[in-house]
């Protein structure tokens, strides 16, 4: 796939792409459905795939105070995205001076002058151009008159509601991972550098791999279960995956209020500093306890670990493929 900066588009000579838009956060299944609908229609065609997207997200440019955190961070939404099998991505940078773009401006200006469109698949809440004013009607009329064909996507729903970025969000809130990763068609992931930490995991008798987030930290205080894979070498050019648990937040047991990412690698006992770690959530375990003593707290790590290898062992998916 070729990443696209907006207005530098390298399309091909006279093509003519199946386009769709939007934010992408998660690349949820609603998403990746209306992507499946492009790579149909731009076959059919014989013309390229692809999607735009904006960066940074529009709201923490209009309405920063309200701008919500990150699923996945922009380089990780081009990697999820890449993976769809589109040809191209084209990357609008998100300005103030952007946003006031009118809705048929939109249209002409960067859809049909620059991107060429032949055809756009959509979700029916789809709006555009200056103050969202712009909907599937209005670029329905659009499209009549500069060539183009506008196709709606149906919701893609999870028990009984549509999905969205933002109900992926408050599931994560609420540490319901596993809800979450049904609407993102697959676990829920972050990422990050193993950095130095206390040790005091190792006291007790286990070590754990401390790791500075890329990105926001949008899950709730827990424990949960998880598997790694970590990236070693010049590149990330050694891999390899371990099943394990995660605690995610602050550590009252020991009276620290800092939120922390850190995760217990089984059947693991090196030191990788340095190295990239990304961690696929599956199942919360528990919610964050303070306990009278550093014994009580590792008795309960042993239970955590015990329900964590259940897990694995139970549901057969003892590492992510």
């Amino acid at each position: 796939m070729r990443i696209c900066y907006f207005p530098d588009v390298d399309l091909p000579e006279n093509a003519r792409p199946v386009l769709t838009l939007g934010n992408f956060d998660g690349v949820h299944l609603g998403h990746q459905k209306a992507m499946d609908l492009v790579k149909v229609r731009a076959k059919a065609l014989s013309c390229p795939a692809a999607a735009l997207t904006f960066e940074p997200h529009p709201v923490s440019v209009l309405r920063p105070e309200k701008a919500p955190k990150r699923i996945l961070t922009p380089a990780l939404k081009q990697e999820v995205i890449g993976e769809m099998g589109l040809d191209f991505l084209v990357i609008v940078h998100f300005t103030k001076e952007f946003s006031r773009i009118g809705p048929e401006d939109f249209v002409e200006q960067v859809l049909v002058k620059d991107l060429r469109v032949c055809e756009l698949v959509l979700g029916e809440n789809f709006r555009f151009g200056r103050g969202r004013s712009g909907d599937l009607k209005a670029l329905r009329k659009l499209g009549e008159r500069h060539g183009f064909v506008v196709h709606q996507l149906e919701a893609s729903i999870h028990k009984g509601a549509m999905i969205s970025s933002s109900r992926i969000r408050e599931s994560l809130r609420g540490g319901q991972v596993d809800e979450a990763g049904a609407m993102l068609g697959r676990p829920f992931f972050v990422e990050g550098e193993v950095v130095e930490g206390d040790g005091r995991g190792r006291t007790i008798g286990f070590p754990t791999a401390n790791i500075k987030m890329d990105g926001d930290l949008l899950l709730d205080d827990g424990v949960y279960v998880t598997d790694a894979v970590v990236s070693t070498g010049s590149r990330g050019a050694s891999t390899e995956r371990f099943s394990g648990m995660t605690h995610v937040g602050r550590r009252p047991t020991f009276g620290l209020e800092e939120r922390t990412v850190e995760t217990h690698l089984f059947d693991f006992d090196r030191q990788i500093y340095g190295a990239k770690v990304r961690l696929h959530f599956h199942h919360r375990v528990r919610g964050t306890v303070a306990f009278d003593s550093a014994e009580a707290l590792r008795a309960q790590l042993e239970r955590d670990r015990e329900t964590a290898r259940a897990f694995f062992r139970d549901t057969g998916r003892n590492l992510v493929v």
